[in-house]
């Protein structure tokens, strides 16, 4: 790649702090890149390079961008993650000078939310806040304020002097506006209090904390040696998108980077994250804390049409606080396209111009996919419009909206078994759905449920559904079989929620139970990833509830899932990658770009919102450096309009900016939205204007949402009749769809002749498909693999699939071998840390000491107690081993826990070697140690050690002379495996890597059913696992009986 002279000299300037000012389209990422190369290729390690982002996914972008450069070795080594990952891993690695256990994990903030709902009569607030039917919105606003408190590392305890001082009149009020913001904040310190003593009380954290105790452990006089260790290992710390840093983050980033180690990549025009505490004067605070900084600015965009770069330039040119940079940005692309700004007559208009411009664009443009297109709006609702129409016409969405747990027929079974768990009193509903999902004729539900009502009459507890379903004396009831087996496990499901953990239930009937799971993991289908992702939601609530809930109870969960309903969490829905429309918010579109954007309802009180002034800010005395350049309701506009830049500068090809005139239940027309009303749209030289109007009669038709309710209806009864093998009725469903489908294209059914459709011929691809030409299989594709992923590859490739290409829930629940592992990893980490370092061997009683001491009983809260004791006894005979060998070990520590990177049949393979020693002699020798029985038969034939002896051979220039396993819980005499490497060998054993990547590459799944299959994480769903369980248990029944 070609780099312009600005990105040249940002990637090669050396010798003072380096601020990156690059506007959209200017190839920040690939000069990130660059420069990050341009470090190492000047003598720095991977490990001594910090890299901070602003999201998951954008730290996995940027290393697989470095991981798949011919030019990079092994960044294995280095940090390339959020903030908030970077500081759990800070923490999680000093916790002896924390004192936090990090056991329960980090609370998300709809778990924060929900708990301040279940404990608002606790915290006390007085007659200055006034709770009726708005508990869930007063919540909300106080979780928002302690965030904002949190931002500028406000601590609770200097919230509380503050308020108290001017309460008790030491510190003077202005005026009664100040003095209700005051008692305002008084209520604030009290959750605040509470809610931080819940959090260290459960051994829980939320993502504010991360941030502030790592700041706090950095800021401890007492434990400077901490920072001083990072400050000595991060040589260069680089921070992308940095104009959404808060203050907290960046005031990090200062006590890591005193000196010149420091890149920062960012743009104040695209800083759209205020409500979470980022601040425009954050680059200012950049050059005061750095003075001797070089700016550099990108300004050629290579993304966008020039008429997007001028008018998006000329609506940031609408704001008088804005400090225009040195250069505006100039456009790379010889394209005249325009911007298209469309007056649509009503919303349902400009979600039929949408569709109808997406056909169009497709039919013209072979080369589009549906990915190629997205829909941003403001606010996630207003895009559910345009995401409804475009299904309807078939064409596939990925819609980001809000979270409906039990929006799918997996969830909905689901929580018809919980529900009737929990109150079995009143469980004729969830009973009802129940029995229609296991087959029961309608007339039989009927008839119970006459039957529930005859004997729930004069009764004032109870609908007795459970109670008919118990002993099924009705007259005239069929399927009583059937229904006996439906109540025997209700019961079964029942007693075990007695027994277990909400999660445990929820995973075992969903997983183990029934076929609830088992019905969408074998289907690699968009609508089958919903599910699986939906289900996956609802067991990560069961987790996050039983964080916050000290006995948690299935009915408590349920409750828990009604209040968490009640706020705004959005999901995706949609498979990543996959090839659909994105219909999402502007800010989820942040570091995307598309060819082919509609920014829809940019008209007046959507785009800007209306303003609301926010309850909570930082008061001048207690700010400790974000101070507004405007006032609140001019600082909400300007980000506003920052927003709508941002969402217009993600079009490469087309770029098209919709507003109704008219919104639904509203009688006065509406207007554009003054930002782009001040454009001057109709006479922009920039901007081609257009009106569009619906084809629909309004009042001769049926709405939109009513025809969708009919076509809706019939889809589910399409289904029921091919699920039932019920053809002829599913074949007059599908005509009944083609109909409806008509009459949505044209708004009448004339015209619509059933001959046109029952003409088609069997697809080509049907045809493929079964006689096995045409794979619609989803692909593994270019993800980097592992010594572990390649074994499972090799025990069954079916197996590999299902984890590594379906990520299908396993069987079992338990990680209890990997924890157990881990934990003596870890130990036996520190102490050769404390060999190599200071020549000190620790003794066994300290080893053993560790175990007590880091020891977490809630890893096995779905194992036996016996099961625990019998693994943490184990580790004291794995360290007694372990300290034996190393007091007695000649050799020398060179390398511990060392990660790397390899390339094999053009995959990419990581992974960790647990020891690497060196002898008198200067050869080298790697040590993995084992704390399973299962011991090898073949070790020079070993995948992993000579994988292993490849990745030593690229760091030291030599293969080991010796790689070993080390059994630690095995009797002495039987703890050693060794390998006397040589080349040849593993030659040959990488001749067979590739083979398996080869297999991988070209997606050759099938299963190898056999012996092995009992201990299957996926028994239970693969057929052929399946069908050899019965043919092995058919087999040994008739050797048995032959035997006899």
């Amino acid at each position: 790649m070609d780099f312009n002279d600005e990105q040249k000299q940002a990637i090669e300037h050396t010798g003072s702090p380096l601020l990156i000012t690059a506007g959209p389209g200017s190839g920040k990422t690939a000069v990130i890149t660059e420069r990050i190369k341009f470090m190492l290729k000047n003598g720095l390690n991977p490990s001594e390079i910090l890299c901070l982002t602003f999201s998951e996914k954008a730290a996995e972008e940027l290393r697989i961008r470095l991981e798949q450069d011919d030019n990079v070795n092994d960044i294995s080594d280095m940090q390339i993650s959020t903030y908030h990952s970077f500081c759990r891993k800070v923490l999680f690695d000093n916790t002896l000078a924390t004192g936090l256990g990090m056991k329960k994990g980090i609370i998300d903030r709809a778990t924060f939310l929900v708990w301040g709902v279940q404990n608002i009569d606790l915290i006390g607030f007085d007659e200055h806040i006034e709770i009726k039917n708005n508990a869930s919105d007063v919540i909300e606003k106080m979780v928002d304020g302690i965030s904002v408190f949190n931002d500028e590392l406000v601590t609770p305890d200097e919230l509380q002097d503050y308020v108290d001082k001017k309460l008790a009149g030491v510190n003077a009020i202005k005026d009664v506006e100040e003095a209700d913001y005051i008692h305002l904040l008084d209520n604030l310190v009290r959750i605040y209090k509470m809610y931080t003593q819940f959090k260290e009380s459960n051994d829980v954290m939320d993502f504010d904390d991360l941030i502030v105790k790592t700041f706090n452990l950095f800021e401890d006089e007492n434990k400077q040696s901490v920072l001083q260790q990072i400050q000595q290992k991060y040589k260069h710390v680089l921070i992308d998108e940095f104009q959404d840093n808060n203050f907290a983050q960046f005031s990090l980033v200062r006590k890591i980077v005193t000196e010149g180690g420091i890149t920062v990549v960012g743009d104040a025009d695209q800083n759209i994250y205020r409500f979470q505490g980022a601040y425009t004067q954050i680059f200012n605070d950049f050059k005061e804390s750095y003075p001797d900084f070089k700016e550099i600015f990108l300004h050629r965009n290579y993304r966008n049409p020039e008429s997007v770069i001028k008018l998006s330039s000329e609506l940031l040119t609408q704001d008088t606080y804005r400090i225009p940079p040195n250069r505006e940005l100039e456009a790379q692309k010889d394209d005249d396209q325009l911007v298209n700004v469309i007056d649509c007559s009503s919303e349902f208009a400009q979600a039929e111009f949408v569709k109808n411009k997406i056909i169009e664009i497709m039919k013209k443009n072979t080369d589009y996919t549906f990915s190629d297109f997205a829909i941003l709006s403001r606010k996630q609702k207003d895009g559910l419009n345009a995401a409804q129409i475009l299904i309807s016409e078939g064409i596939p969405v990925r819609y980001v909206g809000k979270s409906d747990l039990r929006s799918s027929p997996s969830a909905k079974l689901l929580f018809a078994f919980l529900r009737v768990i929990a109150n079995p009193m009143n469980s004729l509903i969830p009973i009802n759905g129940i029995l229609r999902e296991y087959g029961i004729f309608e007339q039989n539900i009927s008839k119970i449920n006459q039957e529930s009502k005859i004997r729930a009459r004069g009764k004032s507890e109870g609908d007795y559904g459970y109670d008919v379903l118990s002993d099924l004396k009705v007259n005239d009831l069929s399927q009583k079989t059937e229904l006996k087996e439906i109540f025997e496990m209700i019961q079964e499901f029942t007693l075990l929620a007695k027994d277990n953990l909400p999660s445990t239930t929820i995973y075992k009937i969903m997983r183990n139970k029934t076929d609830i799971y088992k019905k969408i993991a074998n289907d690699d289908s968009i609508e089958h990833f919903i599910e699986r992702s939906i289900l996956n939601d609802v067991l990560d609530s069961a987790y996050n509830y039983e964080k916050i809930q000290s006995e948690p109870t299935i009915p408590d969960f349920l409750k828990f899932i009604d209040q968490l309903e009640s706020f705004d969490v959005e999901t995706k829905r949609g498979a990543k990658g996959s090839n659909s429309v994105q219909v999402s918010t502007i800010h989820q579109s942040k570091g995307l770009e598309f060819k082919t954007v509609f920014v829809i309802d940019v008209a007046q009180g959507r785009i800007p919102g209306r303003y609301t002034q926010k309850p909570f800010f930082v008061p001048l005395e207690l700010a400790k450096g974000v101070k507004p350049a405007a006032e609140p309701k001019e600082e909400f506009i300007r980000e506003e309009r920052r927003l709508l830049y941002v969402a217009m500068t993600r079009a490469i090809d087309h770029l098209y900016i919709t507003y109704p005139t008219q919104y639904e239940n509203r009688v006065r027309a509406n207007k554009p939205s003054p930002f782009i009303d001040g454009l001057a749209i109709t006479s922009n030289e920039y901007v081609t204007f257009d009106k569009y109007a619906s084809t629909a009669s309004v009042g001769e038709t049926p709405t939109y949402d009513a025809v969708e309710v009919i076509k809706n209806k019939t889809v589910d009864e399409a289904v029921k009749h091919l699920t039932n093998s019920q053809y002829e009725s599913a074949i007059q469903k599908i005509i009944d769809l083609a109909h409806i489908d008509h009459f949505q294209k044209n708004k009448t059914i004339d015209g619509f002749d059933v001959r046109d459709m029952l003409t088609t011929n069997a697809s080509h691809e049907l045809e493929g498909r079964l006689n096995g030409t045409v794979s619609t299989s989803l692909k593994f594709g270019k993800q980097n693999l592992s010594f572990s992923k390649v074994n499972n590859f090799v025990s069954c490739p079916k197996k590999f699939w299902y984890e590594n290409v379906l990520n299908a829930l396993p069987a079992n629940q338990e990680a209890t071998p990997l924890y157990k592992g881990g934990l003596f990893h870890k130990i036996v980490e520190n102490a050769s840390i404390k060999q190599r370092d200071e020549g000190e061997i620790e003794d066994k009683d300290t080893l053993i000491a560790q175990v007590a001491e880091s020891w977490d009983s809630t890893q096995y809260l779905s194992s036996s107690v016996k099961k625990e004791n019998q693994d943490k006894k184990s580790l004291d005979h794995a360290l007694d081993s372990y300290q034996k060998w190393t007091s007695a070990n000649p050799n020398t520590v060179l390398e511990l826990e060392m990660r790397f990177s390899t390339h094999i049949g053009g995959y990419k393979f990581n992974g960790v070697i647990d020891r690497v020693d060196q002898t008198p002699e200067g050869d080298y020798v790697l040590i993995d140690y084992k704390t399973g029985h299962s011991t090898p038969k073949k070790v020079p034939d070993s995948l992993q050690l000579n994988l292993y002896c490849m990745a030593i051979q690229e760091k030291f220039g030599k293969f080991p002379t010796l790689a070993s396993f080390f059994y630690v819980e095995e009797p002495e005499g039987g703890q050693w495996f060794h390998y006397n490497v040589t080349p040849e060998k593993v030659a040959e054993v990488k001749l067979k890597l590739e083979e398996h990547v080869d297999a991988i590459s070209k997606d050759q799944f099938d299963a190898t059913p056999g012996f092995a299959c009992k201990w299957c994480s996926y028994r239970d769903i693969c057929e052929e696992a399946m069908w050899y369980y019965e043919w092995w248990t058919y087999t040994r029944r008739k050797i048995k009986t032959y035997q006899r």
